[in-house]
């Protein structure tokens, strides 16, 4: 027979009293991150100011991932993973909000809305968005304003797939790929849409990227041609994709996911057209790779 004795229960009114002081906590931290977030802003600003530019982009995708990578890996017992960054990614969206101007396009052909709900469970439920059914119209607003933050279907073979060329063509100014969505990658929700995220943000290095990189050449070069070019300049590379345009001459494009963060300049860029096959290269961004779990809490 045990000899233990278990520990008087608690009372109800304590244990609530407990909780609500771990509320006002959590509020309190929260109005203290808020003003160091607005310390932050005013230091980008006026280093924005001193390098005459008249604004600053607020959005650090390479940050927000690092942070989430952080809360991931001390994140223990039951509370799912998943809650803990759709509260976070509340946070971060209202304090990039409080800096400036911030708003998201989604791209939603034929009034499917899954890159809609991706895009709200991961920018807030207070951000500004719109949904559009034309994926040119999104990098269109985007192109035009360093404000927009751009959804769109990740490159493949179907409707909206394809708007990823214009990326390379509008060369490094222009806007670029940063981001993955979703950044949680349960393997019992291997169903979710993906989505990419291009904004004139820039793509900054975190420990763990896919770089994306564009090869073009005349339409009648071959994908093998391109693929062994690329191999051959010395990129551990995969083929994710290929379009074909027909503006000022046909051309056909490749898409291949690099490991790691590759730089705009790397000298294996100018290298892929030194000698043919391919007539164009670029890096058109990239982003951190998403955490992957088999489960999540619960």
């Amino acid at each position: 027979m045990s000899t233990k004795s278990q520990a008087p229960a608690r009372d109800l009114q304590d244990v609530r009293r407990e909780i609500d002081t771990i509320d006002d906590a959590i509020q309190d931290l929260l109005m203290k991150r808020t003003e160091l977030v607005v310390e932050v802003a005013e230091a980008k600003a006026r280093t924005a100011s001193a390098a005459g530019q008249g604004s600053f982009i607020a959005f650090r995708p390479g940050r927000e991932a690092n942070v989430l990578r952080r809360l991931a890996g001390r994140q223990k017992g039951p509370f799912p993973l998943k809650v803990v960054f759709r509260l976070f990614r509340e946070i971060i969206s209202t304090m990039t909000r409080i800096q400036g101007p911030f708003r998201v396009d989604v791209f939603g052909a034929e009034k499917k809305l899954a890159y809609w709900d991706l895009a709200r469970s991961y920018y807030g439920s207070s951000t500004e968005m719109e949904l559009h059914d034309n994926a040119r119209e999104v990098l269109r607003r985007l192109g035009h304003d360093r404000s927009v933050v751009g959804i769109l279907p990740e490159p493949g073979n179907y409707a909206g797939g394809d708007w990823w060329p214009s990326l390379a063509i509008s060369g490094k100014d222009g806007p670029r790929v940063v981001a993955r969505l979703p950044f949680l990658d349960i393997a019992s929700e291997n169903d979710a849409p993906v989505a990419l995220v291009v904004t004139q943000a820039p793509f900054e290095p975190t420990d763990d990227d896919t770089s994306l990189l564009v090869v073009s050449a005349a339409d009648k070069v071959s994908d093998a041609a391109l693929a062994a070019r690329v191999k051959a300049v010395g990129f551990d590379a995969e083929r994710i994709s290929v379009a074909l345009t027909k503006d000022g001459g046909a051309s056909r494009h490749n898409l291949f996911a690099i490991k790691g963060y590759v730089q705009p300049d790397d000298a294996r860029i100018a290298a892929l057209t030194a000698e043919g096959p391919a007539e164009n290269a670029a890096i058109i961004g990239g982003y951190a790779n998403p955490i992957k779990r088999a489960r999540d809490g619960e």
